[in-house]
């Protein structure tokens, strides 16, 4: 089975230079998905040939996943691995699967069972190999020509898009699919000739299953009428819609960038940024958020894309939110966009929050400040229970320069010296709270403050105040009741004194972030 390293061989040429061009070798270990079948195994040939002759440079190594969904056979077909991979001097992993229980437990296909288990497998492998070597490492397909021209019609009668035309591609993550330029037959004469022995899976000679039907009777049919291998004209076609998708996919990414902010690590869009884009790059746009947010395109069709493209279109104030695959949500609030587990979107929305300036407590806040715990000479820190904030409290007399933060609020004693004071959030404290801010003649209903802020209606109940009474007297992000939070408003509270006996005294409250 070994190659003659001074000759050239046109299926290792054509193997060679359609994965220099697109890059597929470029990493330190290349894993071989081998099931025993001719693809798999003239794909191991073949890069254990170009590993020979010094054409690449990285590491080969086999990954077989044994079903048990063929009594006896599944376990011929291993023993028959094994036996190549001796013979080729590579090291193989076998892992060993209960597909048909994993399909059962969740009434699935046998065959989407096995692609499930075998594709998780393949990335822990890998995974493990790039934590002990420190390098990158690739998984190798054996998708053919073949399987170009069955998955084109099949997803070009699913009424798929250019991403469903255009697929299996040449490089998918990790995953590589280094004989997308052959066909089957060349593989298949590939072996034979070299007297390389492979296991036929019988179950692919039937007509059971849609690509089996594509496979063995459609195509066929249109290849005698036609008088040519259809493989060939797809395989020319797939250039082309290749071509304007990468182009397109180009142009998708540069809008996404654009329009991408993170917020506290949570992605979204802006709003403006990609409404007015063409449909061909506004549903990608969205894909790339939602693949971003959740590491997934499953069940994710057209018919969301458009829900969540309306949802951008209409002209509107405050929350939208749309029932998505597997209960996720596509949320939106004023300028921003995004996406949310299920019951996920009050987070999302008290990050908007926090962006804006407020602060949150993911859960009912009720905390109560009494003047008479806050020593003369020292301070008092709480922690703001279910969030990441600490409050500091201390006394101190209204004199000398001061330091200001958008966190910090001098607060007079004897504005909260009977009762002390609550620092809440609408969960904890209830209704019926009213602000009126320092300088304002009329007070005005928590909510409808909210309201008139644009604060996110699903973090409404976080927001984080301060009140006495049930009047607000400090509003982080927004501003204060009584005292002062900065040098401006600290000249009004002193002119406003003017008149006032004994010395000035305030409680100084400071926001911290952990």
């Amino acid at each position: 089975m070994k190659e003659d390293k001074s000759k050239s061989d046109p299926i290792l040429d054509q193997v060679l230079e359609f994965s220099r061009v697109k890059g597929l070798f470029d990493c330190g270990t290349v894993v071989v998905g081998l099931s025993g079948g001719p693809d798999s195994v003239a794909l191991l040939c073949i890069l254990k040939a170009l590993k020979d002759r010094k054409d690449i440079g990285c590491d080969i190594r086999a990954f077989h996943c044994n079903h048990h969904l063929r009594p006896e056979v599944c376990d011929e077909e291993a023993a028959q691995v094994k036996t190549l991979c001796e013979d080729l001097g590579i090291e193989l992993k076998v892992i060993d699967f209960d597909c048909a229980g994993f399909a059962k437990l969740n009434r699935i296909s046998d065959e989407t069972a096995g692609r499930i288990l075998r594709y998780e497998a393949f990335e822990q492998y890998a995974a493990a190999i790039e934590k002990a070597t420190s390098k990158k490492v690739r998984i190798a397909i054996a998708h053919h020509k073949d399987d170009i021209a069955e998955t084109m019609m099949m997803n070009l009668f699913r009424g798929s898009g250019l991403e469903g035309l255009v697929n299996p591609k040449s490089i998918t993550g990790r995953i590589i699919r280094p004989l997308l330029c052959l066909n089957k037959s060349e593989l298949v004469g590939y072996l034979e000739s070299r007297g390389i022995k492979y296991a036929v899976d019988q179950t692919n000679l039937s007509t059971d299953g849609t690509r089996n039907t594509w496979r063995n009777d459609i195509l066929p049919k249109i290849g005698g009428y036609y008088n040519e291998d259809p493989a060939v004209p797809l395989a020319r076609t797939y250039k082309l819609l290749s071509d304007d998708l990468d182009y397109i996919s180009d142009a998708a990414g540069k809008a996404y960038v654009s329009g991408r902010s993170s917020l506290s690590g949570h992605p979204v869009l802006s709003v403006k940024e990609i409404k007015d884009l063409h449909m061909a790059l506004k549903s990608r746009v969205i894909r790339l958020l939602w693949y971003e947010t959740f590491g997934d395109l499953i069940d994710f069709e057209e018919t969301h894309l458009s829900d969540c493209s309306s949802m951008l279109n209409r002209d509107t104030s405050g929350e939208l939110i749309l029932d998505m695959p597997f209960g996720r949500k596509a949320y939106r609030h004023e300028d921003v966009f995004g996406f949310a587990e299920s019951g996920k979107t009050e987070v999302l929305a008290a990050k908007i929050a926090e962006n804006m300036g407020f602060l949150v407590s993911d859960g009912p806040l009720k905390l109560e400040l009494k003047t008479e715990d806050i020593p003369n000479d020292g301070e008092i820190v709480l922690q703001i229970p279910n969030s990441a904030l600490k409050i500091r409290v201390s006394r101190f007399e209204n004199k000398g320069d001061l330091e200001y933060n958008c966190l910090l609020w001098f607060c007079p004693v004897e504005a909260i010296r009977e009762g002390g004071l609550t620092a809440g959030n609408c969960t904890g404290s209830g209704s019926g709270l009213r602000m009126r801010r320092a300088g304002s003649s009329g007070s005005k209903e928590l909510n409808r403050l909210m309201t008139d802020l644009k604060i996110p209606e699903s973090a409404r109940k976080q927001i984080i105040f301060f009140e006495k009474d049930g009047e607000i007297l400090w509003l982080p992000g927004f501003g204060h009741g009584v005292g002062f939070t900065n040098a401006v408003s600290r000249e009004r509270y002193i002119a406003a004194r003017a008149e006032a006996d004994g010395p000035d005294e305030l409680i100084k409250i400071a926001i911290e972030r952990q």
